[in-house]
C-alpha cells in the first residue's frame, strides 16, 4: 500500500470544537464509510464524529429525532457511492433524505463526499426538490487505495479550516455504564498507516472475576450487543475470498475472557499443562480443539453454568470492538502492539521484533471492549465448522455448525509464529480438531444475565 501524500503527525492534532455527522446509505457505501469514519475519529475523537442514527428510541418520531441529532453537528458529510441514488430518495421518510434536508434547512454545511467511480452529484432532475441545493455544494473525492489517505488528508484539512471553528453544539452524552458490575479502566491506542500512535483514549468495561480454585481466577469482560459488518472488503490487503462476502450480523451481549486462557487457568481445570513455553501467565498452547471443548465442559460443570468457545461471529465482533479497519488499532499493526513475526510488515507498517514464543497475556494494548491479545500471540479456536465463504452464514451471531466441514473447526487471530496479515480482524482459518501446535490456544465465552459462577 502506497503512503499518503501528507502523513498525519505522530502527535494527535488539537481537536477542534464542533462535530461531524456522516450521512450514507448502508447498501451503497457501508464499508467505505466505515474507513472514513475511522480516519475522522482518529483525528477528531469518536465523540465528535457521528456515523448515523443507529438506535432510535421506541415510540418517538424518527424524523424529529434525526433532525435533533443533525442539529447537534457543525458539518454533515453526504457520502455518495454508485448506488446512492435510488427511488427511496423520493420517499419523504427516507433516512438519508431526512438527514440531508435537516442540515440544509438549518444552514449547516453539507459536503458531498464522492466515492470511487463517482465524479459528481446526480442530475438535478433526479433529486427531490428539497435536495436539489446539494448539487451546488462544493464536494470532495475519496477514492480507494492508494489514494484514500491522501484524499482524507485533504478532507480533514478543509474541515479544520472551513467547518469546525465555530462553538460546538451539545453532543449526545455517552450511555450510562451498567451499575450492576464493577468496571476496569484501560487505554486504547490508534495508529496511522505507518504504525505511529496518533491517538490515546481512556475507556472502561464491565467485568466479573470467577474463582477457579487453587488461588486462580478467570476475568470475564461484558461485550455489549451490537451490529457489525463481518468479513473484509474486497480491497483490504492480504484479503482472501474466504473472508467474504461481507454481511451484517447482530450479536447479543455476552461475557468473554479478558485474555486467552492462561496456563494457570488450564492447569486448575484440566490438571495438566501441555504448553511448550511455560509460564503461569502465558496463554496455554499446544491444545487441540477437542482439548478446548473439554476445558469448557469441565468449567461449566465446576461453575454450574455454560461456558463455550466463541462463535466465529462473536469472536470477530469482539475483536473489532466497533472498528472497521484491518486491526482494531487501525490500518496497520506493529510488533510493539502485538506478538507476531515482526520480520514481516502489513501495509506501510514497520518491521520489528520476532519474539519466537508466546508473551504473557495483557502485554499489549487492548481494544475498546477491554479485550487483550485478540491480534497475535496464539490462534484461538472457535465453535464453527469450516465453510469456504459466508454465503448462507447466520446473521444472529450464533455458531455455524450446519453444513461445511465439521472435521475442520475455525481458528482466529493469528499468532507469534505468523505474519501480521494472519492477525487481521477478518482473517479466518481452520485445522483438524486433534492437531496441537505451540501457537494454538483459545478463550471462553458465557452469556448474561446471570452473575458468573
Amino acid at each position: 500500500m502506497s503512503g499518503p501524500e501528507s502523513l498525519p503527525s505522530s502527535t494527535p492534532q488539537p481537536t477542534p470544537t464542533g462535530s461531524i455527522f456522516i450521512s450514507y446509505r448502508r447498501d451503497d457505501s457501508a464499508s467505505d464509510t466505515g474507513r472514513i469514519y475511522d480516519r475522522l475519529a482518529q483525528e477528531f475523537g469518536r465523540d465528535n464524529v457521528f456515523k448515523d442514527v443507529d438506535s432510535i428510541p421506541f415510540g418517538v418520531d424518527f424524523a424529529q429525532h434525526i433532525d435533533q441529532e443533525v442539529g447537534r453537528c457543525q458539518v454533515l458529510l453526504a457520502v455518495i457511492g454508485k448506488a446512492w441514488l435510488t427511488p427511496r430518495l423520493q420517499n419523504p421518510d427516507d433516512f438519508v433524505r431526512l438527514e440531508i434536508e435537516s442540515a440544509l434547512n438549518r444552514n449547516i454545511p453539507v459536503v458531498p463526499v464522492f466515492l470511487e467511480g463517482v465524479t459528481g452529484p446526480p442530475p438535478r432532475d433526479q433529486l427531490p426538490q428539497s435536495l436539489q441545493p446539494l448539487i451546488r455544494r462544493n464536494g470532495t473525492q475519496v477514492g480507494h487505495d492508494p489514494r484514500f489517505h491522501a484524499d482524507m488528508d485533504r478532507l480533514i484539512k478543509r474541515l479544520r479550516e472551513d467547518c469546525l471553528r465555530q462553538p460546538s453544539r451539545p453532543i449526545q452524552p455517552p450511555t450510562k455504564p451498567d451499575p450492576t458490575y464493577p468496571r476496569f479502566s484501560f487505554e486504547v491506542v490508534t495508529v496511522n498507516p505507518q504504525g505511529q500512535i496518533i491517538n490515546r483514549k481512556q475507556a472502561s468495561a464491565a467485568y466479573q472475576t470467577v474463582d477457579l480454585g487453587q488461588g486462580v481466577t478467570l476475568e470475564m469482560v461484558l461485550v455489549p450487543e451490537g451490529t457489525f459488518m463481518m468479513g473484509s472488503p474486497d480491497r483490504e490487503p492480504k484479503r482472501e475470498n474466504r473472508e467474504g462476502p461481507q454481511h451484517q450480523v447482530t450479536v447479543a451481549e455476552f461475557w468473554m475472557g479478558k485474555y486467552p486462557v492462561t496456563q494457570a487457568q488450564y492447569q486448575a481445570i484440566m490438571g495438566n499443562n501441555p504448553s511448550n513455553f511455560k509460564g503461569n501467565h502465558r496463554p496455554v498452547e499446544s491444545v487441540t480443539w477437542n482439548d478446548a471443548v473439554e476445558f469448557c465442559d469441565r468449567l461449566s460443570k465446576k461453575l454450574g453454568q455454560p461456558y463455550t468457545l466463541p462463535s466465529e461471529a462473536q469472536w470477530e465482533y469482539a475483536c473489532r470492538a466497533g472498528t472497521t479497519t484491518p486491526f482494531y488499532f487501525g490500518e496497520t499493526i506493529t510488533p510493539d502492539l502485538a506478538n507476531y513475526d515482526g520480520n514481516y510488515t502489513y501495509g506501510s507498517g514497520p518491521k520489528g521484533t520476532y519474539r519466537k514464543k508466546t508473551t504473557e497475556v495483557g502485554s499489549f494494548p487492548p481494544n475498546s471492549f477491554g479485550l487483550y491479545d485478540m491480534h497475535g500471540n496464539v490462534w484461538e479456536w472457535c465453535l464453527d465448522h469450516w465453510h469456504d465463504s459466508y454465503n448462507g452464514a447466520p446473521a444472529d451471531g450464533t455458531a455455524w455448525v450446519t453444513g461445511g466441514n465439521s472435521n475442520y473447526p475455525i481458528r482466529r487471530g493469528g499468532s507469534w509464529f505468523f505474519s501480521p496479515g494472519g492477525c487481521r480482524c477478518a482473517c479466518r482459518d481452520a485445522d483438524n480438531p486433534v492437531n496441537r501446535y505451540g501457537y494454538y490456544g483459545f478463550r471462553v465465552v458465557s452469556v448474561p444475565p446471570r452473575a458468573l459462577g
